[in-house]
């Protein structure tokens, strides 16, 4: 009876221990599944934001948007100029590009620039001035990559491509909180913007928009017309009509974007309204403080993603509308060219053009480690509108006259088609070495660039050592400034040009300290072909150029302590340029040989934090020719307070840029504005930003 007793009760308790197991196995089970999971998505937003970079099969650095928020940043081109390697340019219409490794800073398509993946450089210049304005606060995150390497979609990018992000993107685990921010800064600078996100189970709709202007007038002069531009020498000389003054500057701009996602449709939109002072004038005379040039940026695009299996689908199509819009007094008062225009000379430039592009691509991963992307991109580029109107060049009389027709300053029935063929192989040889390697082909209406292979290689040493090795052959097509402009005594288009080619050889070795904690060291080797100039003296753009480029870059990211965080690079460049025609080199132009930024962050406490920002440009050499001294070195230091509530979610930021009000100068051509075109100086700026969540 007592034994009964005894295996009744080792019963009683082995059964609920039996049940009890098996409920912890079968939770294990769904734990294990729950946590792959999360590791998978994970691992997808990683490779999605980059936040591996180190392991991508390229020279790419990542700046987060609330970090350059926290040192004073505020827009898209004060945080290019923290990246290695990247100096920046500009000319008599103050287009500013960034000229990454040296690359040749009077070309504007050197790099690309994406907003949430959409290419915005604009079709009349190749350029993107008009998103250097860009607000630093309406950026998620910023992925530069240096060097041709990176395709995207078919897209060449010659010297380097800027991916920005915007807070549209929202990952589960990532999410965007809403947001509103004011600045306030020198020049009577005003800003004002916000984002707002709404979602349900299958529908996201992300929209923001900006406003922000200033009064901006930088010192200038004297202008061209001192070194012989609007003049007519030896006959004619109208050199003593040369003005000194204050360049317009000022900006005008706002900007509305839009993303809506549906399933696997999505819809990614903006409109961006860009006016801003004629700069330096069109034709190199000092232009009025009401002069403006105009740079509309719109786009629209439908996009379809879907995976079916082993199989990944991406098919885009889209239209993308830009303007070059100029209102300006071209020459002044008593112009003469052999009829004298007593009240100067106006002009009304107007060329409106028209991208529309589709692209489908396929990607495939039923192949043990290997992942194969195939497809195709079309675009088809012209000019749809185009106006050209001046004072009457017969009579000197002020008002305008309409020579669309007979002096037009512009093709109007410009038109491109390119065809884009891209094969790429994502190969894992092993748990530490994997490949990419692939091709683009394409064709044009005019010059075409051909084959251009890609190959790389990145092999993890162990979690520590990081070896990258990579080679890419890239092009740049000849903008529609360079092929299309006519009648004009400083630029004359050219249908003949060759396209910019470059073949870039590059190795990397990344030493990881800790997860936030790096060193990396990069070395490259530039060939460049065939590179496009034009000067005051020979107007025409001609492939008269090439550059062969050498030089390492340092970057370090970490800390000294647990309350800082520490960011340096160093670049050096170095190369010659080899005149086709006349076979002489020289030591490469408007190119710093060396270049030195970093920042320092100090959190005072919880809520406070204090921030300095380094940079250091080398002095620059001119090109062939120009008897001009070297373009002086400078370095400059901003300083930054930023006051951050947690609990109420705003943040203040008072930044003071350029401390000791250092002079700065970027090159002009020569020939030009003889005293190169001056920076701004000590300047401050006020943000305030409220998050919602």
């Amino acid at each position: 009876m007592n034994c009964n007793v005894s295996y009744s009760s080792k019963f009683r308790v082995i059964l609920p221990l039996l049940m009890c197991l098996t409920t912890l196995s079968a939770q294990s089970d769904n734990l294990i599944e729950s946590i792959s999971g999360e590791m998978e998505h994970f691992n997808k937003v990683a490779t999605a934001t980059k936040q591996n970079e180190h392991y991508q099969p390229y020279i790419i650095s990542v700046f987060q948007g609330y970090a350059l928020e926290k040192l004073g940043v505020s827009n898209l081109k004060e945080a290019l100029l923290l990246v290695p390697g990247v100096d920046m340019a500009t000319d008599n219409f103050n287009n500013q590009t960034p000229t990454f490794r040296g690359s040749n800073s009077v070309a504007y398509g050197q790099s690309k620039l994406f907003i949430d993946g959409i290419s915005v450089n604009n079709l009349f210049f190749d350029a993107y001035s008009e998103y250097l304005s860009f607000p630093i606060e309406m950026i998620k995150r910023i992925e530069v990559v240096r060097g041709p390497g990176n395709k995207i979609d078919g897209f060449n990018a010659y010297a380097g491509s800027i991916n920005v992000i915007t807070y549209a993107e929202d990952f589960k685990g990532f999410e965007s909180n809403d947001k509103l921010v004011f600045k306030y800064g020198s020049y009577d600078y005003k800003m004002g913007g916000f984002f707002k996100t709404y979602k349900t189970d299958n529908l996201k709709i992300f929209v923001d928009f900006f406003y922000q202007e200033d009064d901006k007038k930088l010192y200038a002069g004297p202008d061209g017309l001192s070194q012989g531009a609007l003049s007519l020498l030896p006959v004619i000389d109208n050199r003593a009509l040369s003005q000194t003054g204050d360049a317009p500057l000022w900006l005008k701009e706002y900007s509305l974007g839009a993303s809506i996602e549906y399933k696997d449709f999505s819809l990614k939109a903006r409109m961006l309204e860009h006016t801003k002072g004629s700069a330096y004038g069109i034709n190199l005379a000092l232009p009025q403080e009401s002069d403006r040039v105009k740079l509309p940026s719109y786009y629209l695009d439908l996009g379809y993603a879907k995976e079916i299996g082993d199989f990944e689908v991406n098919i885009n199509a889209g239209i993308k509308y830009d303007a070059f819009d100029s209102y300006s007094k071209l020459a002044p008062d008593g112009l003469n060219l052999g009829v004298i225009f007593q009240d100067g000379i106006y002009g009304e430039h107007f060329a409106a053009q028209q991208t529309l592009y589709q692209s489908s691509y396929l990607k495939y991963s039923g192949i043990d480690r290997h992942v194969i992307t195939a497809g195709y991109r079309f675009t088809k580029e012209e000019t749809i509108d185009m106006t050209s109107k001046l004072s009457n060049r017969a009579t000197g009389d002020v008002e305008l006259v309409d020579y669309t027709d007979t002096l037009p300053f512009f093709d109007k029935n410009a038109e491109r088609n390119i065809y884009i063929f891209s094969l790429q192989d994502e190969f894992q040889f092993s748990d530490d070495i994997s490949f990419i390697y692939g091709f683009n082909y394409e064709q044009t209406s005019y010059k075409d660039a051909g084959l251009e292979p890609r190959v790389s290689m990145v092999y993890q040493m162990d979690s520590e050592n990081i070896f990258k090795t990579m080679y890419s052959r890239s092009h740049r097509n000849a903008s529609w400034q360079e092929m299309f402009t006519m009648y004009n005594s400083a630029r004359v288009g050219s249908t003949d040009l060759e396209p910019e080619t470059v073949d870039a050889f590059e190795f990397a070795y990344i030493k990881k300290f800790s997860a936030d904690t790096y060193l990396q060291t990069n070395l490259f080797y530039l060939l460049n072909k065939d590179q496009i100039y034009n000067s005051s003296i020979d107007p025409e753009y001609r492939n008269v150029v090439d550059t062969d480029i050498y030089g390492f870059e340092l970057e370090y990211r970490g800390n000294l302590s647990s309350d800082d965080e520490l960011y340096l690079n160093y670049s050096y460049v170095k190369g010659k340029s080899y005149t086709q025609d006349e076979g002489r080199s020289e030591s490469t132009p408007n190119v710093a040989h060396h270049l030195a930024k970093g920042y320092y962050v100090y959190n005072l406490g919880s809520n406070l934090s204090l921030s300095g920002v380094v940079k250091y440009v080398g002095s620059k050499d001119r090109v062939f020719g120009d008897t001009r001294e070297k373009v002086k070195a400078y370095s400059a230091i901003d300083s930054s307070l930023c006051y951050r509530d947690p609990k109420q979610n705003y943040s203040a930021t008072l930044s003071i840029k350029n401390i000791f009000n250092t002079d700065i100068t970027y090159p002009s051509a020569p020939n030009t504005y003889i005293e190169d075109y001056a920076q701004e100086g000590r300047t401050f700026l006020i943000t305030l930003k409220k998050s919602f969540r």
